[in-house]
C-alpha cells in the first residue's frame, strides 16, 4: 500500500521470493487496482461482518475518492470531476524529469493516438502530491466497479453514503458535461476515455476499436450513478444512448476478436466489471 491514502499494487523485490527488501513504486493503474482490491474488501465483509474488512473498503474509497480532488485548483486545474490515474507525493523526485514534452513527442512518433500533454504530472493546490493526467477507461471501469458494490454492500451510516454518492455525481457529472468523454486539464479528451457518440458511433479512427467496449462502459457508468444518488438525470442519459445512439446493440459485441495472438485480457476484465454495474 503506497502513500497514507494506501493505494494498492504491486512491489518490486530486490530478490525473489525473499520480501524482506523491496521497492514500492507507482502506476498508470493505481485506481483500478485499488478499486479491485477495494471491491474484494467489501465481498469480504458482506460475507463475514468483520470490521477490518470494512475498515479497509473505507481506506480505499477514500483513496479513489481523493483522485477527483486532487485534481482542483493549482496551476493546472482539471475539470471539476475528472480523476488522476495516481499521485506521488511532491517530496520525492519529480516524475515530469522523465514524462517531459520531448519523450512525449517521441513516443506520438510512434504511435499516432498517443495524447502528448504538459505537464503530465500537475502539482496539486496544496503543493503535496504530483497527480497523473490521461485517466484511462479501465480506471474508471475499475472505479465504478467499486462504487456499486461499496454502496450496496459497506455503505451503511448516512456519511458513508453521502460519501459515495457524492464522488459518483461528481465524476458523472463531468462526463455528461463534457459529452461522455474524461476532459484533462488541456481541456481535450484522455486517450482512451471518449465515450461520446460522435466518436464510437461516426468516427473511423475511433469506432473500429472502442466502439463496443466504451459503450457497454458508459452504459455502466450512467447505470451506477442512477442506483447510488437516485437521480433520474442519469438513467435518462442512460436511456438516451440507448434509444438514440444505439449503444446497447453496440455493446452486443464488447470486444473484437481478429484471429489467435490478438486478444487483450484487460479488455475482458474491464468488460467483466461493466457487466456487474449493469
Amino acid at each position: 500500500r503506497r502513500t497514507p491514502y494506501e493505494y494498492v499494487l504491486g512491489v518490486r523485490l530486490e530478490k525473489p521470493g525473499d520480501k524482506s527488501k523491496f521497492t514500492q513504486h507507482d502506476s498508470d493503474n493505481d485506481g483500478l487496482w485499488t478499486s479491485m482490491y477495494g471491491a474484494a474488501e467489501c465481498f469480504a465483509y458482506a460475507a463475514s461482518k468483520d470490521p477490518q474488512a470494512k475498515e479497509r473498503a473505507n481506506k480505499a474509497m477514500r483513496a479513489i475518492k481523493f483522485l477527483s480532488e486532487v485534481t482542483q485548483g493549482g496551476e493546472h486545474p482539471a475539470p471539476y470531476g475528472f480523476p488522476a490515474r495516481t499521485i506521488l507525493p511532491i517530496d520525492g523526485r519529480n516524475p515530469n524529469d522523465h514524462d517531459d514534452r520531448e519523450n512525449d513527442l517521441r513516443t506520438k512518433e510512434r504511435d499516432p493516438l498517443w495524447k502528448a500533454i504538459e505537464p503530465r504530472w500537475p502539482v496539486s493546490a496544496d503543493g503535496k502530491w504530483y497527480w497523473k493526467t490521461d485517466t484511462s477507461s479501465d480506471e474508471l471501469d475499475g472505479h465504478y466497479f467499486f462504487y456499486g458494490i461499496y454502496y450496496d454492500l459497506v455503505a451503511e451510516t448516512d456519511e458513508e453514503k453521502a460519501t459515495i454518492r457524492e464522488v459518483v455525481a461528481r465524476v458523472t457529472d463531468h462526463l455528461i458535461e463534457h459529452n461522455f468523454q474524461l476532459v484533462d486539464h488541456d481541456g481535450k479528451p484522455t486517450r482512451w476515455g471518449r465515450f461520446t457518440p460522435d466518436e464510437l458511433n461516426r468516427d473511423l479512427k475511433f469506432s473500429t476499436g472502442l466502439r463496443g467496449l466504451n459503450s457497454l462502459s458508459m452504459l455502466s457508468y450512467l447505470k451506477v450513478a442512477a442506483h447510488v444518488t437516485g437521480d433520474e438525470k442519469y438513467q435518462q442519459a442512460y436511456e438516451m444512448l440507448i434509444n438514440d445512439e444505439q449503444y446497447a446493440a453496440n455493446a452486443l459485441v464488447a470486444k473484437r476478436q481478429m484471429g489467435l495472438g490478438t486478444g487483450n485480457q484487460s479488455d475482458d476484465e474491464m468488460a467483466f466489471m461493466a457487466y456487474y454495474g449493469l
